[in-house]
């Protein structure tokens, strides 16, 4: 094996990586193309003003096939004078703006900068302008009513391309569908995302499962790896992409089953205010604004702050949550080669945690009845399960193009985050009687760094007859951390403090002193080197293929090092068969280092588990139908997942590796805009993963083979549906209605127990008049009582009852 890599390595160093930096440089600067340098925009051009009152100008902005464009961003300039809307549904902007000659710029999310001069007249036409995608020529069909559909995005690639040329699912979710929704967690955008299952057995923590596989805290921020996955804050987003399967060919070290990418909200060049104030079951409070806007006259420079505060119990007794959420960021646009956006978080968690139940009396009989999914199981002193965390960010993103072919693109971090438990009750097990519960309390204290920065240059050019956009890229990830745990003697059976779960006495157990248990200092550490070229082929066909070379480096004071490396290649093609419908099919690869140790009789400190790979064919339909109206998109797949570890039960705190899953499944997606104000969007899967093999009977961590994989049913639906009014008197009145179904799925490892399929049903009122709009959503309408997630027979987690939340906001 080391002969295999030390080839492979030398293989990439002397002949692909050189060959690789050849074919930049000469998509970069084709033989055809022009040979001027001046990276600056033209110049303005002339402007004069009229005296005289201000007209009603209205410009029409579109795609290049005439789909309206919602949401462009429209101003006029001439000196210092600066007038700006926003395009409405029907791609339209009307402004107050006097007569004679102005410098017109529009802007939208995937489509190139418009600059021109205009002339505004009395009785002068309304002009249309359209545009043109920012990344290639292709087209981006988009109508006046496709609230729900997305058609480009940059996280399959890393560049700004049409989905269907991504040999690869990917759904975005973007900010209309959460708005509608109301989503306040990520669960909440997930939902709608054909092969996930969102929910896990802790509260407030992003859980979720890709495919049939655990992706659970690998959630990504602009393109860059996230923090540890606790309730990230959809305020602040604009849209949750998710890329299905391995992202390791791009993004480095991940789990198989896919990748979360949320995008934060940034800065735009026109000025607004967006006020809002949401309140509903369970005490819950959430003020927020969204404001933004130009900072200097020529709009080079703008910012933008989305801040929030929540406040609100939960349906578990005793427990709540605050939370202090403020995301500043500015952009500089010295010129239309080059900007830079800067990006800051800061954040403030503070309550008391809910802790899942027992699965009997909640998902199995229980002889003492059901147990009350609002049953409370810690303790009340002062101290007593509670939770804060501090979390600190700063970033940015530069991007210059040196011409039309060639540019360079670097996304950097640098977050501080620190974590306080307070005596947290864990569940350890249910007596024989049904009804007491041992627990243990236990303490935890960790602050943590992470700093990364991605660099990469993009190159765009015509080769042989063939377009291509390539990626050259480096990036580099480093997280100290140290971590201290307290807890009780767990070889103490007296030590475990009882709960009567159906007549609960708190304050009846003393309060023990706890003593450390665990003390850690980490330092993980990843670098790699990626390379990809996307070709357009005659007959519309494209080809992807690339792959990264990662090193890996996992640092535990007391412990030897440990360094891994990691080749994954990616391999795609996508062939637009009819106008409608593209058809795609690729192959790749994913690597995984992991950092828990695996038991060595014998040994004080045992060995590293190897890291995990996998690989993953797939194949599937892209279609857009009636110029955007109707989207669908398809996907077979099989993935194979090797050298997965799970914890020891024999010995705590080491892991077991269990050998090899698999996961084969279909997934389809469909957005429907059929009539004006109608929205549908649906998604349906078909999963199934089992365990392949996890060694011999008897051995430690067996599972038999044909186990389904942990919390992942095989089948999933989900659909929700608005309608709004578009005219007469009844205009602005909205309705929503959905709802999801998921079947039955494994409790635990070894599938002794499953939690039961349920059904839930949303729906939503809206009404908006003005600048100002009400909403109204309610969850679980027939508050169904079901299980959102499990890890053990006493780690269930009962999942939310009928909740109501009403919003109001205003724009400005």
């Amino acid at each position: 094996m080391l002969f295999r890599q030390t080839a492979v390595f030398k293989a990439i160093t002397q002949y692909f990586l050189p060959l690789s930096c050849a074919l930049l440089l000469s998509v970069a600067r084709p033989a055809a193309a022009t040979t001027s340098t001046d990276a600056e925009p033209p110049s303005a051009p002339p402007c004069s003003l009229a005296t005289g009152p201000a007209l009603h100008w209205q410009v029409t902005v579109t795609d290049a096939n005439g789909g309206a464009l919602h949401g462009a961003h429209v101003f006029l300039q001439c000196g210092s004078e600066t007038v700006s809307a926003e395009t409405n549904a029907e791609g339209e902007a009307v402004l107050q703006v006097r007569p004679g000659a102005w410098r017109l710029t529009i802007e939208a999310s995937g489509f190139a900068q418009e600059e021109r001069a205009i002339t505004v007249a009395a009785g002068s036409d309304n002009p249309t302008v359209a545009l043109r995608v920012a990344s290639a020529s292709d087209t981006v069909h988009v109508t006046a009513d496709a609230k729900f559909a997305v058609n480009a995005t940059e996280t399959g690639l890393k560049m700004e391309l049409p989905l269907s040329e991504t040999p690869q699912a990917i759904t975005v979710v973007n900010r209309e569908l959460l708005d509608s929704q109301g989503a306040v967690k990520l669960d909440d955008a997930l939902k709608n995302v054909a092969g996930v299952i969102a929910g896990g057995y802790y509260e407030g923590w992003d859980y979720y499962r890709i495919r049939g596989f655990d992706a659970s805290f690998n959630t990504y921020i602009d393109g860059l790896r996230g923090g540890n996955g606790m309730m990230e804050e959809t305020w602040g987003l604009e849209s949750v992409e998710v890329l299905k399967g391995p992202s390791s060919a791009l993004y480095g070290q991940s789990v198989l089953g896919g990748l979360v990418n949320i995008t934060t909200r940034k800065p735009v060049p026109v000025d607004f205010a967006h006020v809002q104030f949401t309140g509903g079951s369970y005490n819950f409070m959430d003020p927020a604004i969204d404001i933004g806007g130009t900072l200097t006259r020529s709009h080079t420079l703008y910012g933008r702050l989305a801040a929030l505060y929540h406040s609100g119990d939960t349906y578990v007794d005793y427990t709540y949550r605050h939370r202090y959420y403020f995301a500043p960021s500015l952009t500089w646009r010295p010129s239309q080669a080059t900007s830079l956006t800067l990006t800051g978080r800061i954040q403030r968690d503070n309550g008391r945690q809910a802790m899942p139940l027992p699965a009997i009396g909640t998902v199995l009989p229980n002889i003492n009845g059901k147990i009350a999914i609002s049953r409370y199981i810690g303790e009340l002193d002062n101290h007593a399960n509670k939770l804060g965390q501090a979390n600190q960010q700063f970033g940015y993103q530069f991007v210059h193009h040196f011409d039309e072919h060639f540019s360079i693109h670097q996304n950097a971090r640098f977050s501080w985050y620190q974590q306080n438990w307070s005596r947290i009750y864990y569940p350890a097990y249910l007596d024989a009687d049904q009804r007491t519960l041992y627990r243990y309390p236990l303490d935890w204290h960790s602050p943590w760094d992470a700093h990364e920065v991605d660099t990469h240059a993009e190159g765009r050019g015509t080769i042989w007859g063939m377009e291509h956009a390539a990626l050259l890229g480096f990036d580099f990830y480093r997280s100290p951390s140290t971590g201290l745990g307290y807890s009780i003697d767990f070889s103490n059976p007296a030590a475990y403090e009882p709960l009567d779960l159906f007549n609960p006495v708190y304050g009846a157990n003393p309060v023990q002193q706890l003593s450390l248990y665990s003390e850690s200092h980490t330092v993980t550490q990843y670098a790699g080197i990626y390379l990809q070229d996307h070709v357009r082929l005659p007959y519309n066909v494209t080809i992807t293929g690339g792959g990264r070379l990662d090193l890996a480096k996992n640092e535990s004071k007391g412990s030897p090092n440990q360094n891994g490396r990691g080749w994954t290649p990616r391999l795609g093609v996508t062939w637009q068969a009819i106008p409608s419908t593209t058809l795609y099919a690729s192959f790749s690869k994913s690597y995984l280092p992991q950092s828990g140790q695996v038991f060595v009789q014998g040994s004080t400190s045992g060995a590293y588990a190897p890291p995990e790979r996998g690989q993953q064919w797939e194949g599937g339909t892209k279609s857009a139908f009636l110029r955007g109206l109707v989207t669908a998109n398809f996907a077979l797949y099989q993935l194979n997942r090797k050298n997965v570890a799970i914890n020891d039960q024999s010995h705590p705190n080491y892991y077991v590796v269990t050998g090899e899953q698999r996961s084969r499944g279909v997934e389809l997606e469909a957005t429907l805009h059929p009539i004006t104000g109608l929205n549908l969007t649906s998604a349906y899967s078909y999963i199934n993963a089992e365990v392949v093999y996890s060694g011999e009977p008897g051995s430690s961590g067996y599972i038999a083979p044909g186990t389904p994989t942990l919390n992942a049913p095989k089948h999933l639906f989900n659909v929700w549906g608005t309608y709004e009014v578009p005219r007469g008197a009844a205009r602005g009145i909205g309705i929503g209605i959905g709802g999801r179904h998921y079947t039955g799925q494994a409790g635990d490892l070894n599938n002794n127990f499953q939690l039961p399929g349920y059904g839930l049903v949303d729906a939503s009122l809206t009404y908006k008049r003005g600048r100002s709009h009400w909403q109204v959503n309610a969850y679980n309408l027939g508050d169904t009582r079901y299980a959102s997630g499990s890890y053990s027979d006493v780690y269930v987690r009962p999942g939310d009852p009928r909740t109501i939340r009403g919003t109001v906001s205003w724009n400005f």
